[in-house]
């Protein structure tokens, strides 16, 4: 039998983008309603990001700003990690570097992100490669802090180091701010591949005197490399991933951090898909009080699906989920709750080999009111989302000839 590295893995699961995003059937569960965003609604902006940058991501601050943060790739495989605050609805901050001349993961599926504690307590977190040896795929998991907004950012913080074993992979990290001192981390650890053919969730909480607390294993079989998901809602803290069983099943998990230590994981919903390798399309999640969205792909029997469910107790429990894409489906979905209860979904479909990022609100009684496209071309990558004073901050990274960094802003509240 052929030994398969974790990086074929990879590499296999990479390719998948299009070629999975053809469904069988048509017939789409639940219900329609005419409405749809409007032009209007949809503002493109202006990024202050270099033709060539990577990972575009955007978080949330609590004054109602957000940060947009990105990549911009160096000669010898190094590349500067930059951050940029959008203020007051008109202009970018001047742009700020939290490290640079590292060697930082390029995978677009797990971008850098900068978790925010106040409005100037800051925790960037990214992964890197311990060397650009080829075959040496080894990545490590940092952070750096900055206590005045981003203007300055201390020296990195290793987080978690890569095992002294070939084939070690670290990353597809997700932040959630505790209080206005401390952050959680999660990520996806594959010291036991190797020995296993195994990926852990890992946690740990982190602080802004650069502290750390101790790790603690959340679940010890997941999907290699699919992006992960951390939310914070009144009763707690609850993370969303893709699960993996000895037999191929890779559904979407739970697990939530209620009083004193976290839950045993749990499918939320068991679409049983089954496939041989990572199809790289985590879930996402957005809370707002004890109100929870989450949104997943899925291609259970071969039909491409885009999943919505709500919970009102903080992820304790979800209602049955609402498909929401028109058929085509790639997934890379992420999902921004409103005011009054309903959710904007956002996801990926392909059309006749162009990809479309469209956006449509669901209802929390089900109904999907039409959907918008965004924006269409040859690759978008991973859009992300994050909550501005405007309403709903969206990024990404169409790759083709030259990547480039798109934000737009879809005025809802």
């Amino acid at each position: 039998m052929k030994k398969i590295t974790r990086r074929e893995v990879l590499k296999h699961s990479a390719t998948m983008g299009f070629a999975a995003a053809v469904p069988l059937s048509l017939g789409l569960a639940g219900c329609r309603s005419g409405q749809r965003f409007s032009r209007d609604e949809w503002q493109d902006l202006a990024v202050p990001v270099p033709e060539g940058s990577i990972c575009p991501r955007v978080s949330s601050k609590p004054d109602g700003t957000a940060i947009l943060s990105w990549l911009e790739p160096r000669e010898g495989g190094t590349a500067a990690f930059r951050v940029s605050v959008w203020r007051g609805g008109k202009t970018w901050s001047p742009s700020m570097t939290v490290a640079e001349g590292r060697h930082f993961s390029r995978d677009r599926a797990a971008a850098p992100g900068v978790a925010a504690l106040s409005s100037q307590n800051l925790i960037a977190y990214w992964s890197q490669k311990t060397t650009e040896k080829q075959g040496v795929n080894e990545i490590e998991l940092f952070m750096a802090v900055s206590t005045d907004g981003g203007n300055h950012w201390a020296l990195p913080v290793l987080v978690n180091q890569a095992a002294a074993q070939p084939g070690e992979d670290n990353g597809y990290a997700s932040a959630a701010a505790l209080d206005e001192k401390q952050a959680q981390l999660i990520w996806l650890d594959g010291r036991n591949w190797e020995k296993e053919k195994r990926v852990a969730l890992v946690s740990r909480t982190v602080h802004v005197d650069g502290t750390i607390g101790e790790s603690s294993v959340l679940d010890s079989d997941t999907c290699t490399c699919c992006s992960t998901s951390l939310t914070r809602t009144r009763f707690g803290l609850l993370t969303a991933y893709r699960g993996h069983t000895p037999d191929n099943i890779r559904d979407i998990s739970l697990v939530r951090h209620v009083g004193s230590g976290w839950s045993q994981p749990r499918i939320v919903h068991p679409d049983r898909w089954h496939i041989e390798a990572c199809p790289v399309n985590g879930p996402h999640l957005d809370s707002n009080g004890a109100q929870t969205a989450l949104v997943w792909f899925s291609a259970a029997n071969d039909q491409p699906e885009v999943k919505v469910a709500f919970s009102s107790d903080g992820g304790g429990e979800f209602s049955a989920p609402v498909r929401i894409d028109t058929g085509r489906a790639i997934g890379r979905g992420q999902v921004a709750l409103l005011s009054d209860g309903s959710a904007v979904v956002f996801w990926l479909e392909n059309e006749s080999g162009t990809a479309r990022l469209l956006a449509r609100r669901v209802r929390r009684e089900g109904v999907a009111e039409a959907a918008f496209e965004l924006a269409r071309g040859s690759n978008l990558g991973y859009p992300h989302v994050g909550r501005a004073a405007e309403g709903i901050m969206v990024t990404w990274a169409e790759a083709a000839p030259m990547s480039r960094v798109h934000v737009g802003i879809l005025k809802v509240v």
